[in-house]
């Protein structure tokens, strides 16, 4: 038979120079991303391998990859389509992704926090690929691509001003998804370039035919290919069809259409493509659209087996379909030539015939050992209800199921576990396996039905142990701590447990009752937990039961014991049995920053973060923002707002999302940077992250009244947040707020605000003693009674502490009172230090205060009171982006200098962008060219 016309690809010279220029910016260092947009069959993929090889020869590593439409429930399958680094080349070595991608192992409780350590393990690939050359990523039909790979997308396009890297994707226009919609508003905002491919323009149109019929093609012939508007696949399916027709003739040496050769223009492209089918035998007529409708792929063993037809029959079908044009060979698979090819070959399948074939293959390809996903996508089709081989199957699968493809997983649960003529025992597992799914999508309320209709309606589920943690587990995903206590009280008292099922139970109960701020039912259960863990072996129970014990001390100021506690905390989980399960450093972290024990805390954190690195990142935010609040304490404000950022980026289970914004704004109000509506302030959830945070919020907002000239509003609202925290999970740290509060009441003459504030200073101060407790116990004292000597103890107390912010405002405060006594040499000394070390800090709102506070008794600014850290240039950069700077200098990825440093990836990234924004620069290689010697750390 005649074999079909070989692709030909012109007339987007000016769309392959485009991406060129921007390959020969990214080889420079200057990363970019590209939009290539159009129809189906208007060339998008044709373009790609086109520009791959100008893109490679400006000195870029390719990379392509395509997102597939059967594949939109696979989480990260379009991302993943990108071809592995050999671990022999540059950027290669093991990849941090593949275990979570392949094994079905989990990382977290929850969908959301899966996808974010999987995502950062590619993300630390990308980087690494980028950090040993310059990379381009080319992604074909993103329009089919699923979430989680969006994701990575969106996250890639924010990285490519730090890395020298191309990022092309193609797609069809106004795809209606959602993350498909994220993605596009994130390449608007960037202004990223679009390239949006239109019709063929008339020479390039007839180029094509010309080159696909052997001959230039006449003013008839030309009219017939007007009908396709420029499509260069519509065109080719026309010229095929008058070629098939033998439609064809030369006149004075050009290509014209018979007289007799009817108007194929009118036809469709599907009718143009049926029409070929209609020129094949008929055994490859009846295996193609069955084919089809098993994907893109053709796996020539996988299709004889599904179809029961023999390997030889099944070959001389596919054969014939390559010479017609119909598949073609892509690396080494065989695949339909074009999606829209596919489309119509499949729908010539009535759905009920459609239906039963993606059964069989569901049926068949089970022991075969192909992908758990494409057997549970032919599994889910139609609807049916599975037969017990499959039921087996699904049990079998279905944990690695549940992460690997999640909708798919709560489809197939979903349908089997309310089959009619299941037994007791096989429901049991599959309503367990079907309420973990649903809660670990995100679908907590869902799961809950699931499993209080199993508890109340089916006998086989009494007494049930796992449904019942279950249970527990979606109260608390949807908040409702209380509901969980109860349950596994009842549970408790109720159910014959095993030393391991009760010895989590009642851990949960104690680490839930503290949340609740229920302390004393807290310490109670803690006591059981510790108890049950140590006599069972159960180091799960015996860690929840510590962290309850601390958590409860910590909260009530005695530090000492809790850190006892939570040191004991990491000997149980010292070989990291069970330390998923919640962060083991996390306590110990705080009790070190509350101890003024800074640089311990800092090496604590950075350990956590090296944790975290293992466990996927799942407790990464609390970690980020206790950073953040050190770095806060000790004057690092920059460093502080990098972790702030970081960990928005994180997974925000917990709610702290919140009080990062918080205190970001708290800084920017300081620094004079950021003056908000105080209505405007983002306030916090009910979420455990906030609830730990609690001050932050409202502190913002009183800084933001007095920053608008409202001194008795601020000092009013903060009065009002001491006495609603004091007894609750803010304790330890409320006193962050006592000294505004403290020179707020003296500044309007507050007694009442002002004595209420010793009072509570003191009583944290006899709890436990501190440097920081005692700055802040002498400064409201002082203030209290208008002492200045009291105040310049209370400075040292402060610097002894490491909080420079605190020692400013008692130099400040005593400059006020000095100078109100008329002790003005002092008073210009106090000022003096106060403003130098807001200096260092940037804090130019306080500077201003402080100025202001002391210009009604004649005292004003010096020339020499303002010194501020420089905003541009090396001197601008902190310690912590000196460091980084050299290790990007050296060369190092992201990921590298995340792991040197104990830091996170993301924390680093946004060094790398502070970095690049305060030496005016635009990419890392630029980093490297412009240091100076002196500045090397």
């Amino acid at each position: 038979m005649q074999k079909f016309p070989a692709p030909v690809f012109l007339g987007r010279d000016a769309e392959i120079e485009n991406l060129a220029v921007l390959a020969r910016r990214v080889a420079a260092g200057q990363g970019a991303v590209v939009l290539v947009e159009g129809e189906p069959g208007i060339g998008k993929t044709a373009l790609l391998e086109a520009a791959g090889a100008r893109i490679a020869a400006a000195g870029l590593r390719v990379r392509t990859g395509a997102a597939v439409e059967l594949q939109r429930d696979v989480p990260f399958a379009a991302v993943r389509s990108w071809p592995a680094a050999d671990d022999t080349a540059p950027g290669g070595g093991p990849d941090p992704s593949r275990p979570l991608l392949h094994s079905g192992d989990r990382a977290g409780d929850a969908a959301a926090t899966h996808e974010f350590a999987v995502s950062e393990g590619i993300l630390d690939r990308i980087d690494a690929w980028c950090a040993a050359a310059p990379v381009a990523l080319i992604m074909d039909d993103v329009h089919w691509a699923d979430a989680p790979s969006l994701s990575v997308l969106r996250r890639l396009c924010a990285l490519v001003d730090a890395l020298p890297l191309l990022l092309v994707l193609a797609a069809r226009p106004l795809p209606a998804d959602p993350a498909f919609a994220a993605l596009s508003a994130e390449l608007v905002e960037r202004q990223a370039p679009v390239i949006r491919l239109g019709a063929l323009p008339d020479s390039a149109a007839s180029a094509l035919v010309g080159l696909l019929v052997g001959a230039p093609p006449g003013p008839g012939l030309l009219r017939i290919v007007a009908g396709a508007r420029g499509n260069p696949l519509h065109i080719t399916e026309l010229v095929a069809a008058l070629l098939r027709a033998e439609a064809i003739t030369l006149v004075a040496e050009t290509a014209a259409p018979l007289p007799d050769s009817g108007e194929p223009s009118s036809a469709s492209l599907s009718t143009a493509i049926i029409q070929r089918l209609g020129l094949l035998s008929r055994p490859t007529r009846d295996m193609l659209p069955m084919a089809a409708a098993l994907g893109p792929v053709i796996d020539v063993g996988e299709l004889s087996a599904v179809l029961d037809s023999p390997l030889l029959d099944v070959w001389r079908a596919v054969s014939e379909a390559m010479d017609s044009g119909l598949l073609a060979r892509v690396d080494s698979e065989l695949v339909f030539r074009h999606d829209l090819v596919r489309d119509v070959l499949a729908d010539q399948l009535p759905d009920s015939l459609r239906s039963d074939l993606l059964r069989r293959a569901g049926q068949v390809l089970q022991a075969t050992g192909a992908p758990l996903e494409r057997v549970a996508y032919y599994l889910s089709a139609g609807g049916h209800e599975l037969d017990r081989t499959s039921l087996d199957w699904l049990t079998a699968v279905a944990g690695k199921l549940i992460v690997r493809a999640p909708e798919l997983a709560v489809q197939l649960l979903s349908r089997a576990a309310t089959a009619t003529d299941l037994d007791g025992a096989s429901r049991s597992v599959l309503v367990r396996w079907q309420a973990r799914a649903l809660l670990w999508n995100g679908r907590a309320a869902e799961a809950e039905a699931v499993v209080r209709t199993a508890l109340r309606t089916r006998p086989e589920h009494d007494h049930d142990v796992e449904l019942t943690w279950l249970l527990v587990q979606v109260c608390q995903s949807q908040g409702r701590l209380a509901d969980a206590v109860a349950v596994a009280e009842t549970a408790l008292s109720t159910m014959e447990l095993g030393a391991e099922d009760a010895g989590r139970l009642v851990g949960m109960c104690a680490l839930d009752n503290f949340f609740l701020e229920r302390f004393e039912a807290a310490e109670r259960a803690g006591r059981r937990a510790v108890s049950t863990g140590q006599a069972s072996g159960t180091p799960l129970a015996t860690g929840y039961g510590l962290m309850a014990l601390g958590a409860v001390r910590y909260t009530q100021g005695y530090l000492d014991e809790a850190l006892d506690l939570s040191t004991r905390i990491l000997t149980v989980f010292e070989d990291g049995t069970g330390s998923d399960q919640f962060d083991p450093y996390v306590l110990y972290a705080h009790c070190l920053i509350e101890l003024d024990r800074l640089a311990d805390a800092e090496q604590t954190l950075q350990t956590a973060i090296g944790h975290n690195r293992r466990m996927h990142g799942v407790y990464l935010a609390p970690n980020l923002l206790a950073k953040a609040r050190l770095y806060l304490l000790d004057g690092r404000w920059d460093d502080a707002l990098a972790e702030c950022e970081a960990s928005l980026a994180a997974p925000d289970v917990l709610g702290y999302a919140p009080v990062a914004h918080s205190l970001a704004a708290f800084i920017g109000i300081h620094r004079g940077t950021f003056l908000p509506d105080p209505d405007a302030v983002p306030g916090p959830d009910d979420r455990l992250g906030s609830t730990g945070y609690a001050q932050f919020h409202p502190w913002v907002k009183a800084l933001t009244h007095e920053a608008r000239g409202r001194p008795e509003l601020a000092l009013e609202l903060l009065v009002d947040t001491q006495r609603r925290l004091a007894d609750g999970l803010t304790a330890s740290t409320l006193h962050y707020i006592y000294p505004d509060i403290a020179r707020l009441a003296s500044d309007v003459g507050d007694e009442a605000a002002a004595r209420s504030v010793v009072a509570g200073a003191d009583e944290l101060l006899a709890r436990q003693k501190t440097a920081g407790r005692t700055g802040t116990a002498l400064l409201c004292r002082a203030l209290a009674d208008g002492d200045p000597e009291t105040l310049f103890a209370a400075a040292h107390a402060f610097r002894q502490s490491g909080w420079p912010l605190y020692e400013a405002q008692a130099h400040e405060n005593a400059a006020v009172l000095l100078a109100a006594s008329g002790r003005e040499a002092e008073a210009r000394g106090a000022l003096d230090t106060a403003i130098g070390l807001y200096g260092r800090l940037g804090a130019s709102w306080d500077s201003a205060r402080a100025a202001a506070r002391v210009r009604p008794h004649g005292i004003r600014l010096g020339v020499r009171g303002r010194r501020n850290r420089p905003k541009s240039g090396w001197a601008a950069l902190t310690d912590t982006e000196r460091k980084v700077a050299a290790l990007v200098a050296e060369g190092c990825s992201n990921a590298d200098i995340a792991a040197q440093m104990f830091l996170s990836r993301r924390t680093i990234q946004s060094h790398v962008s502070n970095i690049l924004a305060k030496l005016d620069l635009r990419s890392r290689r630029e980093i490297a060219a412009a240091m100076p010697r002196s500045v090397l750390p």
